[in-house]
């Protein structure tokens, strides 16, 4: 994952850059070199060194550029034969043809323009003109150093005294050029997954029991009431279920109470159903005289006792 990631955003830079090629980018550099004379000036001086600004706007497309470039130099060179040291000045200006890859650009190119000749060359002025061919490699975003060759021919005689001929010499050396390039483009950020949704919390159900008088098992008035609201809640929370526990007071045999809170917790589900909720949602129990909540010692507690509770099953 992380490596495709990788080659996606190279890919996208890539394509960037090729698209603001298209539409241009200013470009700077600098070209420094040994300078080597030829021809009839290597007669007359020795190897010497150059330094070539220069400034360009580059436009093109994936593979192919132009770049119209304007650069002063300055040549000098070490005596020879009786001769002091020369010096060759120069302003040129041309274009620059590149073909482009990824990270590496190989060129040729072409200038013409104004040299004059100085320090032994006297104080000699010509036209004249230069070809060049070499190959950068970006060292980083925009920034690219290479190696190059140059020909330079001004149009006058490495002798003073001679008025015609030409001044011919070689550069090759290395050159430090910059693009200016767009800021590369954000690579995506990975997006947290969204957090679980909370868990439902469940609503908490209280169902109101009823009471039944003393030795029955039928539905009071004042129950009827009670059980109606507790049915309309069945109805919202369509998905619990209940128990129906039926209870007696402590007057009675066991087997006999027993039977009597079974009853009235039949009595009670038997009116939930006729309310619209279904008999598999309830569960009748009856547990007699057991679990009282009030003391049987008295008429009120045992009326109390006398009752059936309606229990959520969560």
């Amino acid at each position: 994952m992380v490596i495709v990631t990788v080659q996606g955003t190279r890919a996208q830079l890539a394509d960037q850059i090729a698209t603001q090629v298209k539409e241009g980018v200013p470009v700077v550099g600098a070209d420094v070199s040994a300078a080597i004379p030829i021809s009839k000036f290597q007669d007359n001086a020795n190897p010497g060194a150059a330094f070539a600004p220069f400034v360009g706007y580059q436009i093109g497309g994936d593979t192919f550029a132009v770049t119209p470039i304007f650069q002063p130099q300055f040549a000098g060179f070490t005596g020879c034969c009786g001769h002091g040291g020369r010096s060759v000045t120069s302003l040129t200006a041309g274009a620059r043809f590149s073909l482009l890859d990824t990270n590496s650009e190989a060129y040729f190119g072409a200038q013409g323009g104004y040299y004059w000749g100085t320090n032994g060359l006297g104080d000699q002025s010509a036209g004249g003109f230069n070809f060049e061919g070499g190959y950068n490699y970006d060292l980083w975003r925009g920034t690219s150093l290479g190696a190059f060759m140059r020909y330079d021919q001004a149009d006058f005689h490495p002798v003073p005294s001679i008025k015609s001929g030409s001044t011919e010499f070689l550069s090759i050396g290395l050159e430090l050029r910059h693009r200016f390039l767009p800021p590369p483009p954000v690579p995506p950020v990975a997006q947290a997954p969204p957090p679980p949704p909370p868990a439902p919390i469940k609503k908490k159900i209280v169902l109101r029991g009823v009471n039944f008088d003393f030795d029955k098992y039928n539905i009071r008035p004042d129950a009827a009431p009670i059980l109606d609201e507790a049915a309309r809640t069945l109805k919202d929370v369509g998905d619990v279920t209940l128990y129906v526990d039926g209870y007696t007071d402590a007057i009675g045999t066991a087997e006999y109470n027993q039977r009597l809170s079974e009853r009235r917790a039949n009595a009670v589900k038997d009116y939930l159903e006729r309310q619209g909720i279904a008999a598999s949602r309830m569960t009748a129990r009856g547990f007699g005289k057991s679990n009282p909540v009030a003391t049987n010692d008295t008429a009120e507690g045992r009326a109390q006792n006398r009752r059936v509770e309606l229990i959520v099953n969560q």
